[in-house]
């Protein structure tokens, strides 16, 4: 392993055992792991799941299978929670763009379920597991309270949340219009709070954040220096009252701090340029390149 992220490794360890509550933490840069800690954990994915199902729209827009201008129904039953459409009920169809808009950018539950019916939960499902995120599963649909009860909740893992957003990032998944597309609606989210909160303004962030009773999270891409750096952080067991009810709370003091410690391993590490750029290897590279193990 490298030693930028090896020293990364362990101050994301660090961090993770001095907060309150249970925190994974999952970096990729240019298709490989940098470092993890507890990123296999299985946690609630909250609203962590809508990044993968821009992934799977954006897949199908850019093969030609779907328009962003398809018409969806807005249903007469809005989810609730976050987002605007339970405010607006003269709202009767929105076209696919502005329903990811809406799901990214204000996390709003009923455009989320729009879009999960365009896709088809179960095929969903199935599809976020061929991304190669083995351990997150789909199974019901946003603010669906009695599927909750009944155990079909929408589970993840760092590791999962990381790779998603690394392969959205990268060459491998999308077109280079799609991949900037999907990074510009996820630069468009509104909660900034969090991952933002700890990077300086030379530092883009392309995020999404999660949030449930004693559960905050938030994953993005990190884009500086000409490169770009996943970071998933993702927080459960919380019992502080903010958590526990509405705002980020102590949480997001945690997610920033981590994001800050992801851009000082990444500067500290140098030479790296990104994906693409031959000049010199990312932090991934090097981390593999040492023969090291990775965590």
């Amino acid at each position: 392993m490298g030693l930028a992220a090896d020293a990364l490794r362990g101050e994301l360890d660090a961090l993770a055992r001095r907060s309150p509550g249970r925190w994974a933490f999952s970096v990729r840069e240019s298709g490989r792991p940098v470092a993890s800690v507890s990123g296999s954990v299985v946690m609630p994915a909250a609203s962590t799941v809508k990044v993968a199902l821009l992934a799977l729209v954006l897949v199908d827009v850019a093969a030609g299978e779907r328009s962003l201008d398809d018409p969806l129904p807005v249903p007469d039953r809005r989810a609730g929670g976050t987002g605007v459409l339970d405010l607006m009920p003269s709202v009767r169809a929105l076209p696919l763009g502005e329903a990811l808009e809406l799901m990214i950018g204000v996390s709003d539950n009923t455009a989320t379920n729009m879009v999960i019916d365009a896709l088809d939960l179960d095929e969903a499902g199935r599809r976020i597991v061929a991304l190669g995120a083995s351990s997150t599963l789909l199974r019901r649909h946003l603010m669906d309270t009695d599927a909750a009860r009944a155990g079909r909740d929408n589970v993840t893992t760092a590791d999962d949340q990381a790779l998603i957003l690394d392969r959205l990032a990268g060459p491998d998944l999308l077109p280079q219009p799609w991949r900037r597309y999907a990074l510009d609606v996820l630069g468009r989210q509104q909660f900034n709070d969090r991952i933002p909160a700890g990077v300086g303004p030379d530092v883009r962030c392309a995020h999404k954040t999660g949030e449930l009773p004693g559960v905050r999270h938030d994953v993005g891409v990190l884009e500086f220096d000409g490169r770009s750096v996943v970071l998933a952080a993702l927080g459960s067991e919380l019992t502080d009252p903010v958590s526990q009810g509405a705002g980020t709370g102590p949480a997001g003091g945690v997610i920033s701090t981590a994001a800050d410690l992801v851009v000082a391993a990444v500067r500290s590490d140098g030479g790296g340029h990104g994906a693409g750029d031959e000049d010199g290897e990312s932090m991934a590279e090097r981390a593999t390149n040492s023969g090291g193990e990775r965590s």
